[in-house]
């Protein structure tokens, strides 16, 4: 998707007639999944049987002509199909081929299957997210495919830099495993320094206070007070109206904070409840407390900043004229970033791509399909 957004051909090979698993996904809008449409906007659909030797013929020929090969298969799979990386690159020699698999390419779990949730769990990052004394939880977003996902292009962009200079391609190994011990560094340097294993915190800071939500009057807000200056500190004491805090040795510091953290939530928490959300955004804002709403999805999807920022763009639907994503991030002063066009019916590009790239002739690819080939 990220890549297709920056402008990228992508071609997604899909099985003829049943396709990817993930256009049957719900919620559905007018027969299309709201989910495949958000995530292969832009991308052109080829069906290709590559279980068969004549399918794998087309898309090893496809791939003497593409830069980057992407797949997500159990490892040795490809291989069983003659699509693995030493067949194809040596076809093409500037072929980058990227892997994305649960564990890697190798080691003692690589041929077990991964979904989101599984890698979570077992690289620590359910471990830390919840409440204190409660079950693990697995954060509101699918951290353990799109991390992945976004490693695996920084790691493809790297690969395409370095065929300028070297002219070859390369093989790109990414483990949704690896990717989230490398989001958990923080963790993980609390643990190398401390020995100490760090666990559920909720929305709070393991090195500041007050850096949370609180509950407010009408709902909740966060703040963030990461300086461990005294001004910040008194600041925020005298609008919560508690002035003799900034005085109080047990929280004069963010550490001291941190270790008197039973003492000084309950106080700050109490305090908190006696506005609303608004008032107190107004006033943090006003002496300059880092702070924001937490908010609903619905919000987020009418944020005055967020629109500015055009993050809800829109795409087009063969019924309904226009449907509503989020946008890629990428901001540039000379490319254009963004979607660059709808979710592809299934297939609905298997005939331009045989003629343009292949030069198929439409004989051929008559034949081809009246044997389910494509």
């Amino acid at each position: 998707m990220l890549l297709a957004d920056l402008g990228a051909q992508v071609i997604k090979v899909e099985r003829p007639q049943l396709g990817d698993e993930a256009r049957r996904l719900g919620p559905q809008v007018c027969g299309d999944s709201a989910y495949f449409m958000s995530v292969n906007r832009g991308k052109k659909s080829v069906t290709i049987d590559f279980s068969r030797e004549e399918g794998q013929k087309l898309v090893r020929k496809l791939c003497e002509r593409v830069d980057v090969f992407v797949e997500n298969f159990l490892p040795g799979t490809m291989r069983k199909f003659g699509l693995d990386y030493a067949r194809l690159s040596s076809l093409n020699p500037r072929l980058i081929y990227a892997s994305i698999s649960g564990f890697g390419q190798s080691g003692p779990y690589a041929h077990y299957p991964a979904l989101d949730i599984i890698v979570q769990a077992m690289g620590g990052m359910m471990s830390v997210t919840g409440e204190p004394n409660g079950r693990p939880l697995r954060p509101g977003a699918s951290l353990g495919d799109s991390v992945a996902g976004l490693f695996g292009v920084t790691a493809i962009l790297s690969t395409l830099l370095e065929r300028e200079r070297t002219g070859k391609g390369q093989y790109v190994d990414v483990s949704m495993l690896d990717c989230q011990v490398t989001m958990m560094e923080n963790a993980l340097a609390r643990y190398f320094a401390t020995r100490k294993v760090p666990g559920p915190l909720g929305s709070r800071h393991p090195a500041a206070v007050p850096f949370q939500s609180f509950k407010t009057q009408d709902g909740y807000i966060v703040v963030a007070l990461i300086s461990d200056r005294s001004e910040p500190w008194k600041r925020f004491c005298m609008s919560i109206g508690h002035p003799k805090l900034a005085k109080d040795p047990r929280f004069s510091d963010a550490a001291s904070r941190v270790h008197n953290y039973a003492d000084l939530a309950p106080l700050i928490e109490e305090a908190i409840r006696m506005k609303t959300s608004r008032e107190w955004l107004e006033e943090f804002s006003r002496i300059e407390i880092p702070c924001g709403p937490v908010n609903a999805i619905d919000a987020v999807a009418a944020d005055p900043q967020i629109l500015h920022r055009g993050m809800i763009a829109e795409i087009p639907h063969k019924k309904l004229g226009k449907w509503k994503v989020a946008n890629s991030p990428f901001k540039f002063n000379g490319s254009p970033s963004h979607p660059q066009g709808p979710s592809p019916e299934l297939g609905e590009n298997t005939d331009e791509v045989l003629q343009e790239m292949l030069k198929c002739s439409p004989s051929e690819i008559a034949r081809l399909r009246s044997s389910g080939l494509v």
